[in-house]
């Protein structure tokens, strides 16, 4: 069950600032049949904002081309949610993901208002929970670098362990300081959703880089994870990070105390870094040259090569 997450083209979609969208829906899609892959993932608030359509639109596109939409959302808005919950008696989607937050790198001791995030979150999410209750749609949360697993399932539990469960991102793990084995052993039977990201890790004085490559070309091992994903019939989505990396301030020690983190997980972490960490620049080439002919190209590129590598994963027995 492989899909296609349209937030692998950072440039295409035109999620860097100053950078003009490049592709419509019809595009990504056309890009997915191509490459034979029958399922999108994609921010439907996104597009109906950028593209002026209703929402039935996108849904119609994706029934005439025979592929199934995987729900992302940007904002939890209650009316497009209560959208969603009519659409799905007429179309075949049943995962919504959503996200707390984009405090990226794990940084939450930079967010003032972190824990009334966390509070906002949780009663808003309650209150929406009311509205799909009796469908077949479910939320996803993901660990958008901002959440461990632990708050994650904490909040499942004061939610509704029914109608919620996790995105798992598996590389966006590191950023609040677990590796993807540690996310996984703890969380897997909450994993409703998965996206493919992997990152090089370049350690700095502050802490680390987490940089986007392409997927197989990081510090994950996805062989450890794709047997249950089959087993389960889990979602994998295809998704290539930005093309701004993301710098976690591990050894602020403001950043530790944000995370409760002991002496022993600080040494272990530490020691794992070292094992994976690589010597390179940090920064992407979109960071360093702003080529925006050059780095579209690279990203289309990379998108098949990620697309390839996991399909070659899912071949096998």
């Amino acid at each position: 069950m492989i899909s296609l997450n349209t937030y692998s083209f950072g440039i295409g979609m035109g999620l860097i600032k100053g950078i003009k969208k490049k592709l419509k829906f019809q595009d990504f899609i056309n890009f997915s049949k191509r490459n034979h892959i029958y399922k999108l993932e994609f921010p439907i608030d996104f597009f109906l904002k950028k593209e002026n359509k209703k929402i039935e639109f996108y849904f119609n596109l994706l029934k005439k081309s025979k592929m199934t939409p995987i729900i992302d959302l940007e904002e939890l808005d209650e009316k497009i949610i209560k959208s969603l919950v009519k659409l799905s008696n007429i179309f075949d989607f049943e995962i919504i993901r959503i996200k707390m937050s984009n405090f990226f790198g794990g940084n939450r001791h930079d967010v003032k208002n972190f824990e009334l995030t966390r509070i906002k979150f949780v009663k808003k999410l309650k209150k929406l929970i009311k509205i799909i209750e009796k469908s077949n749609l479910k939320f996803a949360i993901e660990n958008h670098q901002d959440l461990n697993s632990n708050e994650i399932i904490k909040i499942i539990r004061k939610t509704s362990i029914k109608k919620v469960g996790i995105n798992w991102d598996i590389a966006n793990s590191l950023a609040t300081i677990e590796t993807p084995d540690e996310f996984f052993k703890k969380s897997k039977k909450f994993i409703i959703n998965v996206h493919s990201k992997d990152y090089k890790v370049i350690e700095s004085n502050k802490g680390f880089f987490l940089k986007r490559c392409t997927i197989g070309e990081g510090i994950v091992d996805f062989k450890k994870y794709i047997k249950y994903f089959k087993k389960k019939k889990i979602n994998f989505s295809v998704e290539l990070g930005a093309h701004i990396s993301r710098h976690c301030h591990f050894k602020n020690k403001n950043f530790i105390k944000s995370h409760k983190l002991s002496k022993t997980k600080i040494q272990k972490f530490t020691k794992y870094l070292k094992e994976k960490s690589i010597n390179e620049n940090p920064y992407t080439d979109w960071e360093l040259y702003k080529n925006v002919k050059k780095s579209y190209k690279t990203e289309l590129n990379d998108v098949k090569k990620s697309i390839k590598f996991i399909k070659n994963l899912y071949a096998k027995k």
